[in-house]
């Protein structure tokens, strides 16, 4: 079964932008029986580091048997990786089912994009009857579409300053919105934060009748080696002491996410799990997109980083993990990202760095981001050409065995991307 039509007309609904707001995802769930009201479901909330830990909590629960409906955004490469049942792209027949059928509610109701995918997916884990979904939200939290929930379990991981049209300008505004996700007597776990955001949200939970949770109080990681592909670290959480466990995603800040799903499923008094089902579900996770090889040699990595938060936390690990080493970067950013002291982090990791745009998307133009980065960043070192395949042609054909590579930015870049480097996800 062909999709394209399906999902064109699916994507058309984009030209509505982003609506916050409960009214019309709630009068499409009613349409469709409201599916989410049979389902058990953590919902996770946050700036940086939503989709990891989703995705930590998703392996772990698997691990233990449990059939597991995941559900992220945005999408890579296509759409169907947006919601999977025990790892599974839901199927090309099954959109163009849900699409089809529920075509004239949507006409009616006249949802948004992310409102039609977010009911698509409520209705998928109720077919398939899963036992528990991970749910992350789009945009915010109080008025993002997934918060019709009544979940087992909140979370709330690092928060940062992205999304600022809709969200407010300060952190915490965007704390706030965040934590709107939080409901009465339903636990809510925050991950590591500055005091100043913690203090924030502990203060709005509690004012939601939440029982809050700080998760670096429920859990411990340890490092024990760092390498780019990956790490070694120790667990301790209540009873539950892992020692030596591999984990496949790179990065300080993974090792937050790390925490945060660990204490997570710490609390969800309902499931029970061994050290080993979470060893193994540690240990099995994968996250395309954060740190990502694509190749060993020249080193090349694909991070979707793609705010200051986001980026800082990629300069630092780097940092970190290869401190000596610098490299060549080729940057992409959305058209309303903050780029102010960009130059600044991104001086510290590179000697040269290309800066491009998203390829028929909504990108920040090339030159007003060079035009800032350049207070901070030699001028001979910064290069600007718009076309991402271009620039990738020309970059990494000049590689030598010994140089590095990072590309960064929107996830709006990946098809591009992995199809250059011959790379199916």
């Amino acid at each position: 079964m062909t999709i394209n039509k399906d999902l064109a007309y699916l994507y058309a609904l984009n030209s509505k932008g982003i609506k916050p707001g409960l009214r019309r995802v709630e009068a499409f769930l009613d349409r469709l029986g409201n599916p989410q009201q049979s389902l058990l479901t953590i919902h996770v909330a946050g700036t940086n580091g939503k989709g990891s830990t989703c995705a930590i909590i998703a392996s772990v629960l698997r691990s233990a048997g449990y059939s597991v409906g995941l559900y992220t955004s945005p999408h890579l490469v296509t759409f169907n990786e947006r919601i999977r049942v025990n790892d599974e792209k839901i199927s090309d027949a099954d959109i163009a089912r849900f699409i089809r059928k529920y075509r004239p509610f949507i006409e009616e109701i006249d949802p948004t994009f992310f409102e039609v995918t977010t009911a698509m997916a409520f209705e998928y884990f109720k077919r398939q009857k899963v036992d528990l979904a991970v749910i992350e939200t789009g945009l915010g939290g109080r008025l993002d579409a997934t918060n019709v929930l009544q979940p087992l379990l909140t979370i709330i991981t690092p928060i940062g300053k992205d999304h600022q049209e809709f969200l407010g300008n300060r952190l915490a505004q965007i704390a706030r919105e965040k934590s709107g996700i939080a409901k009465d007597s339903v636990t809510c776990l925050v991950a590591a934060q500055s005091a100043y955001v913690r203090k924030i949200l502990k203060a709005d939970i509690e004012c939601r009748l939440a029982d809050y949770y700080y998760a670096p109080q429920l859990c411990g990681v340890a490092v024990e080696q760092q390498f780019i592909e990956g790490q070694i670290v120790n667990i301790q959480s209540g009873d539950w002491q892992l020692n030596q466990v591999r984990f496949n995603l790179s990065g300080a800040y993974q090792i937050i996410n790390l925490q945060t799903a660990i204490a997570g499923l710490r609390l969800l008094n309902k499931i029970m799990l061994t050290p080993e089902q979470v060893r193994q579900g540690v240990e099995r996770t994968t996250w395309h997109g954060r740190l990502e090889v694509l190749s060993r040699q020249p080193l090349i990595l694909y991070d979707v980083g793609h705010n200051l938060h986001g980026i800082n936390c990629v300069a630092n690990s780097l940092q970190k993990i290869l401190p000596d080493r610098k490299f060549q970067i080729i940057l992409t950013l959305g058209e309303k990202k903050r780029i102010v002291s960009l130059g600044e982090i991104l001086s510290r990791i590179t000697d040269r760095l290309y800066i491009s745009e998203i390829p028929n998307g909504k990108s920040a133009p090339a030159d007003k981001v060079a035009q800032e980065v350049r207070h901070q960043l030699a001028a001979e070192r910064v290069v600007v050409e718009p076309s991402l395949t271009k620039v990738l042609q020309r970059v990494v054909q000049n590689l030598s065995s010994d140089d590095s590579l990072l590309i960064l930015g929107s996830h709006y870049i990946a098809p591009v991307v992995y199809k250059f480097f011959k790379i199916n996800i």
